[in-house]
């Protein structure tokens, strides 16, 4: 045990390296750059935005001015010529041109995204009736309050896209990430007491702190931020599946879980490289993705109260 503790620690202290190393570059959107667009929305300020009328109340409540709106309206102009031609749609500052609900951005992933928060929070109530005096309970509270966080923070950045929405949900989601890598460490090593829990928590919120200072600081690199989480996330994948062999070692009989839930996790992310137009206007991958991972969160606990049950139940065996 001493020495695949050793093993964690390097291999910690080396993506926190890695981490620090990773850059990319980002470029703009082909919509941006089409003619037809930037004739739209100059068109459409000149035109709209010099009478002075105000927006209705539920733009004007999101944030929406004159010229954002503009935006948005050109958007869906050239999309519908492009569909109506047969052509390709073309990405705006990023994003798909979605069809807005009340002045929501992405509908679809905001309804996800929420749907997430929710099946973490419903999560508590089982982990506090069932874990109660067991050393997991704190890290699964835990769990509950950054899965939420997370959530919310993603439903906020798709509900609109402002500099502080957007690095609410990249900062909380790289959160989360870490944690999840951390809960499997925790688990892995059978490490209870917070005096032994202690270098770990700090060496994943070492790691972590320079992240966030990097992005807001120096730069906020979209490509490094990706790669950052993909590290941790392959980290995380690593020990997961250790935990899966401990457990077949020790006659769990549902050792097998969370190798599968990792797996059904990575195939949920990978939706992302299927990035293609919205169906409808309003179901693109990335929303997908969120919908997908809704089943995905109560599994996880499931499985956690029952595997922290089952050491209690062995523990005690021993004990008699």
């Amino acid at each position: 045990m001493a020495e695949l503790r050793k093993g964690v620690w390097r291999a910690a202290a080396a993506l926190l390296l890695a981490v620090l190393a990773i850059g990319a570059v980002v470029g703009a959107s082909s919509g941006d750059r089409q003619p037809g667009f930037r004739a739209c929305v100059r068109g459409c300020v000149e035109r709209e935005c010099t009478r002075g009328e105000p927006l209705p109340a539920h733009l004007r409540l999101l944030r929406w001015t004159c010229e954002s709106n503009c935006d948005y309206t050109c958007q869906r102009t050239e999309t519908k010529q492009a569909q109506a031609r047969g052509a390709p749609v073309h990405q705006y500052h990023g994003k798909w041109p979605f069809v807005r609900v009340l002045g929501v951005q992405e509908p679809a992933s905001v309804v996800f995204s929420v749907l997430n928060g929710l099946a973490h929070a419903r999560s508590w109530p089982m982990v506090r009736a069932r874990l109660a005096g067991h050393p997991m309970r704190r890290w699964l509270g835990l769990f509950v309050v950054l899965g939420s966080w997370s959530w919310l923070c993603s439903a906020l950045f798709h509900t609109r896209d402002f500099p502080l929405t957007e690095k609410l949900d990249y900062f909380s989601a790289g959160l989360n990430v870490m944690y999840i890598f951390f809960l499997g460490t925790v688990r892995m090593l059978r490490i209870g007491t917070w005096r032994e829990t202690r270098p770990l928590a700090l060496l994943c919120g070492a790691a972590y702190a320079l992240h966030v200072a990097y992005l807001s600081l120096v730069r906020f690199d979209y490509g490094y931020n990706m790669a950052a989480n993909a590290a941790v996330g392959l980290l995380s994948n690593v020990v997961w599946f250790v935990v899966t062999f401990q457990a077949y070692r020790n006659g769990q009989p549902f050792w097998w879980k969370p190798a599968v839930l990792i797996i059904l996790t990575d195939l949920a992310f990978g939706l992302e490289a299927f990035d293609f137009a919205p169906v409808l206007d309003t179901f693109d991958a990335h929303s997908l993705w969120h919908a997908a991972t809704i089943p995905i969160v109560s599994c996880w606990y499931s499985y956690l109260v029952a595997d922290a049950r089952w050491d209690m139940r062995v523990d005690q065996m021993r004990k008699h």
